[in-house]
């Protein structure tokens, strides 16, 4: 069975307008499901986390009181030694406002914007997570709504996979960055995809500083926690399940979860699926080099 198949979506390729409107309403749903559970305010992360595994790269640790604290971890690693403090910071595909509510509480950039396609999510992180220096608009990932060169930092988490023109949303980060700004990027991604990825970066103008493969540590995480997420979810009220729009998006939780089990969890132990931290920098000559030459 092929992922289209399992998320009963459009084809990516043949159909970018249908898939992502299909992505939209499986969105839309799981922010009703989450707001109506009684911890729905603080569930701010759609993340698969991180647990630590002694080859760590975080220079900032969770607080002790931290809320998701391997969702919070994840965001940790992927900034690592990134300098922040003063940036204007992009997160495209901000989901529920995890990372930026992240990156506010643990550095101190000059202004973090959060970008999503689904209005609930926008919705949910002007209401819970909105707050000084922080922004949130809804929009397109391959078509980022902001002048070039508009931030220093874009940060990119667990989105990605999403997107059915992955190059289109690559040059849009290139073009939206800073000459010499960074692009901090983690995602499942497919075994035999990475090397095309990462020439893709390179195409656009994005240089990439590390590659660094987080599957072990998102497996811990989801061993932790993925089965308990998925009950904290209870079951579909008939209500709700009245629609086959509806009945899908409730059986897709166990995958998108990746709980221990699911083909998701499978296809990542099996070694076809690996989840990756890169880190990449824009070329700060990048507009010269392609001038045309005289």
């Amino acid at each position: 069975m092929s992922d289209d198949d399992v998320y009963d979506l459009p084809d990516k390729a043949a159909a970018p307008e249908a898939f992502k409107s299909r992505i939209q309403r499986f969105y839309g749903y799981w922010n009703r499901r989450v707001d109506s559970l009684p911890f729905g305010e603080v569930s701010l992360f759609m993340n698969w986390g991180y647990l630590p595994s002694g080859q760590d790269e975080a220079r900032i640790l969770p607080r002790p009181d931290a809320v998701n604290a391997s969702s919070v971890r994840l965001i940790l690693e992927l900034v690592g030694d990134t300098e922040l403090a003063g940036r204007d910071v992009l997160d495209v595909g901000c989901g529920r406002g995890g990372t930026v509510h992240t990156l506010l509480s643990y550095f101190q950039p000059r202004e973090v914007t959060g970008l999503d396609l689904t209005p609930e999510n926008i919705a949910f992180c002007r209401r819970t997570v909105d707050a000084p220096r922080s922004r949130f608009l809804e929009g397109d990932a391959e078509q980022l709504p902001f002048p070039d060169q508009s931030f220093d930092v874009v940060t990119n988490v667990e989105s990605s996979h999403c997107y059915p023109h992955i190059a289109r949303f690559y040059a849009e980060v290139a073009r939206v960055l800073r000459p010499g700004g960074a692009f901090l990027y983690t995602d499942v991604f497919d075994r035999d995809e990475v090397t095309a990825r990462r020439a893709e970066l390179s195409a656009c103008g994005l240089d990439v500083l590390s590659d660094r493969d987080i599957t072990p540590n998102v497996m811990l995480a989801r061993a932790a926690e993925g089965d308990s997420q998925l009950e904290g979810f209870g079951t579909v009220s008939p209500a709700e399940a009245c629609g086959a729009t509806e009945q899908s998006d409730a059986r897709v939780l166990d995958l998108v979860m990746a709980r221990p089990g699911s083909q998701m969890q499978v296809a990542m132990t099996e070694g076809r699926l690996s989840y990756r931290i890169l880190r990449a920098r824009k070329r700060s000559r990048l507009a010269s080099r392609l001038r045309p030459q005289r």
